[in-house]
This record gives structure tokens, sequence and C-alpha cells, in this order.
């Protein structure tokens, strides 16, 4: 075994834990079926988290909003607020969030990009004023993360702007308005529609039978876990399986594991055929989700690394019961 599989499985419990019954939120599954530690993490990895834990979590985000709203409005800002993250497409892995406030300024300047600076300047202004937050960090320029409390979670809060699609100014339907987020650090705007994204995402999960959201998990799961940080955001890699062809992710509960070595072959043809990693479309099919961050290549090679490694435990810990990747495996109930 390459891994120490009962220390990723307390990785685990830590992001189910629920503060309130003092104890990790786990399926009946992962305590009845008498399964190893390596066959546990990844199963129990992909299995959705319940939708009541979102409430907890909005109702945190809730009172963030509320706060920039004040405080925005006393500074004359004409903004609007939406939602999205991993929660608005229940892929998230942590009992207490995904979820991000986008915080779109609508009385732009001639020169938007000073308007969003300070934009993002008088937001950090008024969270770390706040002394309820655990933390307030803006280092990677582009959006601010919060840790939040009663429960603890984590927040993100993305200054944006409005882009109109020619979709939305003929419909006037938001799920084709597009955003704008502006990276600081490394000086680039990518434009998309992430109302569109969700949409689709939540659509093409529902023809998988659920699988995409499962490999979605697992897949944050190993980035989560890894020893090496790798830089791939919860819409990227909602982006690469949605891109896997529907058929690539059918199998029936008890045989996805089946899909482990579909989606390895996915990674590993986006970290070496560059083309095709330059010009592989977001859900929305609008914008390139990697266009102009070749370093997001390097990324998904280390994904794909830490997903072979789980493949090949996967394989040796199944061997020895006489089962290969393609047996049936109980976990859930389909």
């Amino acid at each position: 075994m390459e891994h120490d599989y009962s220390l990723l499985v307390e990785n685990l419990k830590g992001r189910r834990y629920d503060e309130a019954l003092r104890e990790p939120v786990l399926s009946d599954a992962f305590h009845q079926s008498g399964y190893s530690d390596c066959l546990l993490y990844a199963l129990e990895s992909m299995v959705e988290i319940d939708a009541s834990y979102a409430y907890k979590v909005y109702a945190n985000s809730r009172r963030i909003h509320e706060i920039i709203a004040k405080s925005l409005k006393k500074r004359g800002y004409d903004v609007d607020y939406r939602y999205q993250g991993a929660l608005k497409t229940y892929s998230n892995i942590l009992l207490y969030g995904d979820v991000e406030i986008i915080v779109i300024k609508k009385n732009l300047s001639e020169k938007p990009h000073q308007d969003m600076q300070t934009l993002a300047m008088d937001l950090l202004e008024v969270l770390r004023k706040d002394p309820t937050f655990k933390s307030v960090d803006y280092s990677d320029k582009t959006r601010i993360r919060i840790t939040a409390q009663k429960p603890t979670c984590e927040i993100d809060v993305l200054p944006s702007m409005w882009i109109n699609s020619a979709e939305y100014l003929k419909t006037k339907n938001e799920i084709y308005r597009g955003i704008a987020e502006f990276d600081f650090k490394n000086k680039k705007v990518k434009k998309y529609l992430p109302f569109l994204n969700i949409a689709r995402i939540n659509s093409r999960d529902q023809r998988t039978n659920g699988n995409l959201k499962a490999m979605s998990r697992l897949l944050m799961t190993l980035r989560a876990d890894s020893e090496e940080k790798i830089n791939l955001r919860d819409s990227e890699i909602n982006a690469i399986l949605y891109n896997m062809p529907v058929e690539e992710l059918a199998a029936p509960m008890n045989k996805i594991l089946t899909l482990l070595p579909k989606v390895s072959a996915r990674l590993e043809k986006l970290s070496t055929d560059t083309a095709y990693f330059s010009q592989m479309l977001s859900p929305a099919e609008k914008d390139r989700v990697f266009a102009g961050r070749p370093e997001k290549q390097q990324e998904i090679r280390k994904l794909n690394s830490s997903l072979s490694l789980l493949i090949s435990d996967l394989k040796n810990d199944l061997s020895a019961q006489n089962k290969t990747l393609s047996s049936e495996i109980e976990y859930l109930e389909a």
C-alpha cells in the first residue's frame, strides 16, 4: 500500500464532523460493510453529504451577505449578490461547505479593473473588522476566503462584475448571464457563465446516475489529502468530468469502481495533450476552462498521480479478496 488509509479515513471523518453531535456523519454502509480502510476511503468519499447541512452553511453565508450589503450600501455601492460553489451542485466534500458569495458591482466606471480592486479592498476591510470570523484571507488576490464559526466552515467572497451574453440580452433568462472574476496576482480576467455551468452539471449528473458527482467528490477528496498542494478548483474538476462522454460515466452503483481507470485516462489525456487541454470547454460551452493557464496541466498531472496510486492500492486490496475493480461491491442502495 502506498498510503496509510487509516489516516486518510480519519481525514475524511474530520471533513464530515458534526460539531453539534460531536461525531462524524458517515453513511450506514461505512459502519456496516466491514470493508478495508482503502475501500472505505474510496467509496465513502463518493457519498453525497446530507442536504440538511447545507442550510446551516447558507445561514452563515446569509449573515456574511448582510454584513457586506449593509456596509457597501453606506459606501454608495450598487451591487447584486449571487451564489456558486460545490454546495450548489452538492458535490461538496465538507459537511459544512463549500459555497461562494458573488458580489457583483453594477455601477462601473471606464476602468473596471480599478473598480474591482477597490471593491476587493473595501470587502476585505469590512470582513476583517468582524471579530466572529476565525480568519479572513485574500492571499490569492481573486477571492476572499472566510473561516466562519457556528458551524465552522469556509465561505468565499468573490468580487465580480456582470457579463451579459447575447442569449441573456435576448431572453433575459439569468441562467445565460455571465460574470468576470479578476486575478490580480497573475493579472488575468476569467469570464464565464456560472449559473449555466451549475445547471448543466446537475443535469449531466442525473444522466449518469449520480456518477459524475461521485467521481467529482472522490477527486476533490484526493486533492484535499494530497501531500503536495493541487491547485485545481472545484469547478475545474467538475468541468473535466462533464467533458467525459455520458457512456464513460455509466455504471451501476455496485460497479462504480470500474469508472476510476476511465477518469484516470481522461486526466492523463489532459495532462499530456496540450491541444486538448487548452481547448476544453466549460459545461456552458462558451469559454475554455484552462485558457491562458498552462500551469494547470501540471496540477492535473498531480491529481492523476494521486488517483493512479489509489487505483493501484484498490487493485491490490481487492486481489487479496479474489476481486477486481469490475467485481460487484455493494455499498449504498441504488
